[in-house]
């Protein structure tokens, strides 16, 4: 339980002052039951969704100490939004739907509606909008790219496997985020097989594309809030911002674009027109980034991949060379032959215009090195198109920069010379908006080229742009233009000019496209004339074979295909020889060991006859030792070989007697007597052997004739086996019953079945289980064994473990009342009942009436018809019938094993989160324990401690924490599952506390009622294991349901609190020494200060301690009279950790009885309950009871309640202790707090120091003044300053108040000493003060004022000149040397600071009068 989880719990719900929070807090849960699981699951996902945005809107956007980088962290912090919102939300809509086939759809609009479309995306577009922080823009723009990619994934909103069901097709059911679901009197199979009609599957897709669609708008919008200029005052932070905004764009063009060709197809001319307006702005907002604002490095690096994409998609494919490419490739590109036409806004030319400016633009910016400068005043308003198009904008922005570079390329070439390879342009006179950097100018050669090769309309204009280029690379010198470049730079970028000329030479569009010669000139220049040749030709072969007849193209086809098949035959025939090879050592081997190692006959008659011919040549020619057993009990026969055969082999391993597990109900001999056919007459009678074992088992004192049975330990052993027989007849018999009760639909017939079985199992003592059963009964045995010991280790472990509990012989008393051993006798007495109790908990079994599927109600209302349910009333009706405890105790013991198994498959479910089977299996176990709870007759009190396990979830929780960082290696898609997981354990940890709450209502045995009691505050208290949200919910169980609900509960709730607080005080003494070592050992490690922090296993030890002391201190504030257990458990000798834990919380305690029953009232109270051992608490109370604060001061029936506790707490000398005044004196006036001063002296150093910090606490600001009375008649000044205590303890009158001059001297010595309070500004202006009423006032000095200044000289050296030339002139002033004691104490400081060699002593000496100039010297001769 963490400390905000606490500081809010204490304040909210223990510490409240509303007594009819109880009623409330029943009424919801009650109406919580009655909801739909459908509501509650959407409430619950709102909730995840709503506190990870609210913790990203709260995070300071700063990396945490020793934490992921802040980008990394915020992504961490957002992904379960992504999880819930991608993947959880439609599982949910999927799960929990009703309403018949068409409800899923119902269901998955209102979970989109309430989950992603009303909460995550606005809230998410709110972040990268308004948010101050950088980081958090960054995470929001990222979020989006993450949440479209997972939203494309199976079985999320946009998942586009939903298009697979063609006209005439079954829907896939799974597919999409539909799914199957559940449906109302349909099973999953029938729902599997149901065709979706077209008008459905039309109406689902179209769904899918207002999704699509409203996902892109939002992310279009977050990425254009990203690019407007002016947001942030910082550079810094407006290019990183900035970057990312441009690249979320960059990333979402292409889905935008082809989703509104999708929308035009549709006819929806409506829904495209509003993707593209923004989708066009957006556009625009980078363009403006680039060209109309100064933006870094990266931005501008950003901005021209952008410019990329935005030529690409907007340009044509050209040629059909894009068939080639596969068709994923061609879902991801898009250009203008995707683009329908007829529309008439979105149309193709608009966009043809956009990509011929932007690759003019890229050009340019190759040639230039940079943008060139764009002349406002020279453009014509020509050039400027207003035509109210979403595409102007952008292309108004695209046109100077592309024309400015224009105008220069056609006054540096001549007009009919498009290849020439020299221009005459002057980049040195050119005027520059901005220069590109190596990396920017990689990514604008990128650029060009990967037009060029993806757009084969743009490769001559892109070949020639960069041909020249290569052959005036850029230079660096020191009059260069170009400063974006380093020499280094210079030298990377015409590299990578030569590598991309000599790259598209080697395409076949060179010499298609006109673009090969200019080409082959710039890489010849470059003294690459080698490679240009090779490029070259290879370009030109290329190109004809595409132009080639058949014949040629054949030929090349025919040497490939010949060249790959050699290769191939090569290894098929290697594959062959090896196989080959591998079955001749196998059938040889088989030859070798013969029949011996099983028959193993080729399928073909001849082949098998002919392997036996040759297996029998290998046969030995004598029977080999020892492979004959003389006893055998049946010769070997004809029939002895048929059984073997008809049976498999399994009458090798059976006796002639074992009837039942070898023929079964063939035993039986049906004799048909004499008569027609429908009057013949039918009899059936066992066989005769069957008979005679019936009969010796009957009767074991009946001889037996030799010629009826020949052997003597045949006839021992045959009764025997006719028991064991019988009871596998009857384990099958009971079986058969199950699985009969299983098909059946009826409810009478299943309520019938059930009692029948679980009176057979009663019945059936010490009888096994079938098959069948066998594996239920292991599961109930390894619940008993795995979490009885579980159970019993936590005693161990937990505070609850106390040297009270231990019995003789060192042995712990047992305090959950579970016997382990005797549930463990128990399933071995009764085999068949504690498998009946396990049935319809174990997995992978058929569905019976009990274990339905999640998704699909149950058809049975009435809880009694579950199998366990029958076993657990046939006990109790037998304990009943029969008067011996043995029966009662059998009961209990089936009631244990059954709680047991349902906590054993939850635990099952949580360590396997992704098995729907075994989560399956724990909510229906769950929900069969507790309506079980509230219908049996009895409730064992032990079985309650078993249920309790229920509300363990700490390591499913752990695991959803770890899948949700993003450094885990799970995937989205399983980290929702394990989330989803959490929900169901924190559903049935919730429906134990129902359950546990029910009990202790309904309940009248006391124990039983207590046992629940016991369990909800030991869960409270975390005793028991459990996550701190089940803590939460435990502890508003106690406090505001059970506590206030009638007297016997209240009692038993204090009882348990009272025993969990001294089972805690119990712990913190037993660990005293180990604490005090640890401590020890830290405060000698040399890095650490000492005392500076708790050891490791003090805190935690502390969080042991502090959950079951929230826990009391919350019923303190209901109960008041609680606090003196309180105090008295933690002021224990030796209870150290527990009285830390209290003082840490005592706070929030204070407060809220404050709060409820008034400051002095409960002061008062307290008081009178502590004793004088509890004193230091009771002083700690008051002290926390204080209000906090410099203008809070106490209030004055406070003040009042701690003098009359100081005047009932007299000390058996008859002496008042000033402690319990001390946390008020900030309330007390000053008037009054110098007559309470003496008796601060007189006390202990400790208490007078506190005494005089707390004095000053609340006047801090106004330490270094003595303040003036308004009115000196009606003072009002309350609590001193630190001045005014220096000052008042030296006018004191220390021989009318009756203290001695060593101990009055001594208390301003303390003072001086202790240079955190009493600081040397401090004290000189109190000294100063002092000596300024001596002069003014005519008054005397204090008999401590020349002691307290010789000591300050001592103690603080900044003060030497001020004493040297203001406090000893003003003394002299004031003519000191007529008192002969302070005239004594002046030459001793004088003489100090003399011998120190202090500037400025000797004129202070000087200005002595003649005769005490000559008594000073006479004493003190000049050194």
């Amino acid at each position: 339980m963490d400390d905000s989880y606490l500081q809010q719990q204490l304040q909210q719900d223990e510490l409240s002052d509303d007594d009819n929070a109880a009623p409330d807090m029943q009424e919801e849960e009650e109406i919580a039951e009655k909801e739909d699981p459908f509501k509650l699951a959407l409430d619950d996902l709102e909730g995840r969704v709503a506190i990870a945005i609210n913790d990203v809107k709260c995070h300071p956007g700063v990396r945490s100490s020793g934490g992921l980088p802040v980008h990394e962290e915020l992504a961490t912090m957002l992904r379960p939004v992504v999880e819930v919102a991608a993947h959880t939300a439609p599982s949910i809509a999927r799960s929990y739907y009703s309403g018949g086939p068409d409800g899923v759809e119902v269901s998955c609009d209102e979970v989109y509606d309430r989950v992603v479309s009303d909460l995550v995306l606005p809230f998410m577009l709110e972040i990268s909008q308004s948010d101050t922080i950088p980081a958090k823009r960054s995470a929001s723009l990222e979020f989006f790219h993450n949440f479209w990619t997972e939203c494309q994934k199976a079985g999320s909103w946009l998942d586009s496997s939903i298009k697979g069901a063609g006209q005439g097709q079954y829907f896939p059911p799974n597919l999409g985020p539909y799914g199957s679901g559940s449906t109302s009197g349909h099973s999953s199979a029938a729902a599997a097989t149901t065709p979706v009609l077209r008008a459905q599957q039309k109406r689902r897709t179209q769904k899918r594309t207002v999704h699509e669609s409203e996902i892109l708008r939002y992310w279009i919008k977050a990425a254009s809030y990203c690019t407007v200029p002016g947001v942030f005052t910082s550079n810094v932070s407006e290019d990183a911002v900035s970057s990312r905004g441009v690249i979320a764009a960059s990333a979402s063009l292409r889905p935008a674009l082809r989703h509104i060709c999708r929308k035009i197809q549709d006819a929806d001319d409506k829904g495209a027109v509003k993707l593209y307006i923004p989708c066009m702005k957006m556009v625009e907002g980078v363009f403006n980034k680039l060209f109309a604002t100064e933006s870094g490095e990266g931005v501008r690096s950003a901005c021209l991949k952008f410019l990329e994409i935005v030529a690409v998609c907007c340009s044509s494919r050209g040629q059909s060379d894009s068939r080639r490419r596969s068709k994923a490739q061609n879902s991801r590109d898009f250009s203008i032959e995707d683009l329908p036409e007829g529309h008439p806004i979105i149309t193709r030319e608009a966009l043809e215009s956009i990509a011929e400016y932007a690759m003019s633009t890229l050009r340019g910016l190759v040639t230039m090195g940079g943008q060139v400068k764009i002349d406002n005043n020279l453009m014509s308003d020509v050039m400027v198109i207003n035509d109210g198009l979403p595409s102007t904008s952008v292309v108004n922005i695209l046109k100077p920069a592309a024309l400015s570079y224009l105008a220069l390329l056609e006054s540096s070439i001549a007009v009919d010379e498009d290849q020439q390879l020299e221009m005459n342009i002057g980049r040195s006179n050119a005027e520059y908006e901005f220069m590109l950097s190596q990396k920017s100018y990689s990514l604008a050669i990128n650029a060009v080229s990967m037009l060029a090769v993806n757009r084969p309309d743009f490769f001559e204009e892109a070949a020639t742009c960069l041909a020249r280029r290569a052959a005036d690379p850029p230079v660096q010198a020191a009059d260069s233009s170009e400063s974006g470049l380093s020499k280094s730079g210079s030298l990377a970028v015409t590299a990578h000019l030569k590598a991309t000329c000599l790259t598209l030479l080697r395409n076949p569009l060179s010499v298609t496209r006109l673009g090969s010669e200019i080409l082959h000139k710039a890489l010849v220049k470059h003294e690459m004339t080698q490679q240009a040749d090779k490029a070259l030709a290879m370009a030109r072969q290329a190109a004809a074979l595409k132009t080639a007849g058949r014949a040629a193209r054949n030929r090349a086809q025919m040497f490939y295909e010949w060249d790959a098949s050699e290769q191939t035959d090569k290894r098929t025939s290697k594959r062959s020889r090896e196989t080959d090879d591998a079955l001749s050592k196998m059938r040889a081997a088989k030859k070798a060991r013969g029949l011996g190692n099983g028959i193993q006959l080729p399928s073909s008659l001849v082949d098998a006859v002919e392997l036996i011919l040759l297996n029998l040549k290998h046969l030995p020619s004598s029977r080999p030792t020892g492979g004959a057993n003389k006893n055998r009990k049946r010769p070997i026969t004809f029939d002895y070989v048929v059984d073997a055969v008809m049976t498999n082999g399994a009458s090798l391993a059976e006796d002639e007697g074992r009837w039942y597990e070898r023929d079964g109900g063939n035993c039986w001999v049906l004799e048909t007597g004499d008569g027609d056919t429908h009057n013949k007459q039918y009899s059936y009678k066992l066989d005769e052997k069957i008979l005679l074992a019936a009969e010796i088992g009957q009767d074991k004192t009946k001889k037996v004739a030799k010629e009826e049975i020949s052997d003597k330990n045949a006839a021992e052993e045959l009764p025997k086996i006719f028991r064991t027989q019988c009871q596998t007849a009857a384990s099958q018999a009971l079986n058969r019953i199950l699985k009969t009760t299983t098909a059946s639909h009826d409810n009478g017939m299943i309520d019938f079945g059930n009692q029948v079985a679980a009176k057979l199992a009663w019945t059936l003592r010490n009888v096994k289980p079938s098959s069948d059963l066998k594996i239920s009964q292991e599961i109930a045995s390894e619940s008993i064994h795995r979490v009885g010991s579980k159970v019993l280790g936590e005693q161990k472990k937990s505070v609850a473990s106390s040297p009270e509990n231990e019995c003789e012989g060192g042995k712990e008393n047992n305090l959950t009342g579970i016997d382990l051993p005797g549930l463990e006798k128990f399933v071995e007495e009764y085999p068949l009942v504690a498998a009946c109790l396990a049935k319809d908990l174990t997995p992978n079994l058929g569905a019976t009436s009990s274990t339905l599927s999640l998704n699909q109600p149950s058809t049975i209302s009435n809880p009694s018809h579950t199998l366990a349910t029958s076993v657990l009333n046939e006990a109790y009706m037998q304990s009943c019938d029969s008067p011996r405890d043995v029966k009662k105790l059998d009961y209990l013991k089936a009631f244990d094993i059954f709680a047991a198994t349902v906590v054993y498959s939850s635990d099952q479910a949580n360590s396997k989160a992704n098995d729907a089977e075994k989560k399956r299996v724990a909510t229906l176990g769950t929900s069969a324990i507790t309506q079980d709870l509230g219908i049996l007759p009895y409730v064992p009190p032990s079985s309650l401690r078993f249920l309790a396990g229920l509300c363990d979830i700490e390591g499913i929780t752990k695991k959803a924490l770890e899948a949700g960082r993003k450094s885990s290696s799970q995937t989205i898609a399983a980290s929702a599952a394990i989330n989803a997981g959490k929900m169901s354990a924190e559903k049935r940890a919730t429906a134990a506390l129902v359950a546990i709450r029910d009990v202790a209502f309904q309940r009248s045995k006391i124990e039983t009622r207590r046992a629940a009691v016991d369990c909800a505050v030991s869960i409270a208290a975390g005793l028991i294991p459990s996550s701190s949200t089940v803590e939460d919910k435990a502890l508003k169980l106690v406090m505001n349901v059970l506590f206030p609900k009638n007297e016997n509960l209240r009692a038993l709730v204090v009882e348990a609190a009272i025993s969990s607080l001294e089972r805690a005080a119990e712990y913190s003494i037993r660990n005293y020494d180990k604490i005090k070592q640890a401590k020890k050992t830290k405060s000698s490690n040399k890095d650490q200060e000492q005392g500076a922090a708790m050891s490791d296993e003090e805190k935690a030890a502390i969080e042991k301690v502090k959950k079951p002391t929230l826990l009391f201190m919350a019923l303190c504030v209901r109960e008041p009279d609680m606090m003196k257990q309180l105090m008295q458990q933690t002021c224990r000798p030796q209870a150290d950790l527990l009285s830390t834990a209290v003082r840490e919380s005592m706070p929030k305690l204070t407060r809220a009885l404050a709060a409820k029953h008034g400051s002095a009232a409960i002061a008062l109270q307290v008081a009178e309950l502590a004793g004088e051992d509890e004193i230091p608490m009771l002083l700690a109370f008051l002290d926390n009871l204080t209000p906090v604060g410099d203008r809070n001061l106490p209030q004055e029936d406070l003040i009042e309640a701690c003098y009359k506790i100081q005047e009932s707490k007299i000390s058996g000398e008859g002496e008042q202790d000033p402690r319990f005044i001390i946390p008020v004196v900030t309330g007390i006036k000053r008037v009054d707090l110098e007559k309470k001063l003496p008796e601060f002296v007189l006390a202990d150093d400790n208490i007078f120091m506190a005494a005089l910090e707390q004095m000053g606490s609340r006047l801090t600001r106004h330490a270094l003044i003595y303040r003036d009375e308004p009115d000196e008649e009606n003072p009002v000044l309350t609590g001193m300053t630190l001045c005014e205590i220096f000052v008042c303890l030296h006018r004191m009158d220390f021989t009318s108040a009756g203290i001695p001059q060593k101990r009055y001297l001594d208390a301003v010595r303390l003072c001086l000493e202790d240079e955190e309070i009493f600081t040397d500004t401090v004290v000189r202006e109190a000294l100063d003060y002092i000596s300024g009423t001596f002069l003014a006032e005519d008054v005397n000095l204090p008999l401590a004022y020349m002691r307290t200044i010789i000591l300050t000289c001592s103690k603080h050296e900044s003060l030497h000149n001020w004493i040297c030339h203001m406090l000893l002139p003003r003394l002299i002033e004031g003519k000191v040397y007529s008192d002969r004691r302070q005239w004594e104490g002046w030459m001793r400081c004088a003489r100090m600071l003399e011998t120190a060699g202090v500037d400025g002593i000797q004129d202070a000496i000087n200005k002595l009068p003649p005769e005490q100039l000559e008594l000073y010297r006479t004493k003190y001769p000049p050194q």
